[in-house]
């Protein structure tokens, strides 16, 4: 499996669920572009986002579209820039005047990982409350957190998540969206108060294996600089480099 192919399929599927089942969101699929504008108006990847799906459309053209479909819904947005395939674009949006707002490591794992779970642990499946509840303990911006935290999200078809609960108080989670023999790890979180208890790696574990079990052959996923090491103790291994651009001074 062609580890570049599979991991973009599923972040055009994950773009894709969260535009479609986020509360309030918007979803627009044009010809080789997908365009998010979620009900808040956070500036994230996933929630006012553009994402070239394919890599020989013009990039002149996703950028217009992209600015025109913000001005339309007064959301400032993302753009999407691979290092593996979207060179053209990343140049026309410098510039454009566009800058890069993050970057994140696209990182690959092939055999199910093993991490140990404590006794005192339990790990709840499909749970939209402790799922929404660790993220608001976590995201600078509540209402960003329906986006992807909510019965439409985590209860559609082809997603798995987890919740990790210790002495009744979700404390950590994750979820796999699957796209054919791929599955992508996406929303790992670990309330602050909880953290360095290697939470965080027993729900990104758990839900790989999951992802495994349900026939992938590869589990891939967009880690910042503090999560790669937490990701690469368990396996993955680092293939690409994700940028996202957006206009100066954008929140």
């Amino acid at each position: 499996m062609d580890v570049y192919e599979a991991a973009d399929a599923n972040v055009a599927a994950a773009v894709s669920l969260f535009g479609r089942y986020g509360a309030g969101s918007v979803l627009d699929v044009r010809p080789g572009l997908l365009l998010v504008a979620a009900a808040s108006e956070y500036a994230g990847a996933f929630h006012n986002a553009a994402l070239r799906t394919d890599p020989t459309a013009d990039p002149h053209r996703v950028v217009d579209d992209m600015q025109s479909f913000g001005r339309a819904h007064r959301r400032d947005m993302v753009l999407w820039a691979s290092t593996h395939r979207d060179q053209d674009l990343a140049e026309v949006a410098e510039a454009r005047g566009l800058r890069i707002r993050s970057t994140a490591v696209g990182m690959a794992l092939r055999t199910p990982p093993t991490v140990e779970q404590p006794g005192d642990i339990e790990l709840v499946a499909a749970d939209v409350d402790g799922f929404a509840a660790v993220h608001r303990d976590v995201v600078a911006d509540v209402d960003a957190v329906p986006q992807f935290a909510s019965a439409g999200v985590l209860l559609a078809p082809g997603v798995s998540s987890l919740v990790a609960y210790a002495d009744g108080t979700p404390v950590s989670c994750a979820m796999a969206v699957r796209s054919g023999r791929t599955a992508g790890i996406y929303w790992v979180a670990t309330r602050p108060a909880a953290r360095r208890r290697g939470y965080g790696s027993l729900v990104t574990a758990a839900v790989a294996r999951l992802g495994f079990e349900q026939g992938a052959e590869v589990v891939v996923l967009q880690a910042t600089a503090m999560g790669a090491p937490v990701y690469e103790a368990l396996g993955f291994e680092a293939f690409t480099e994700y940028r996202r651009f957006g206009q100066p001074g954008s929140r």
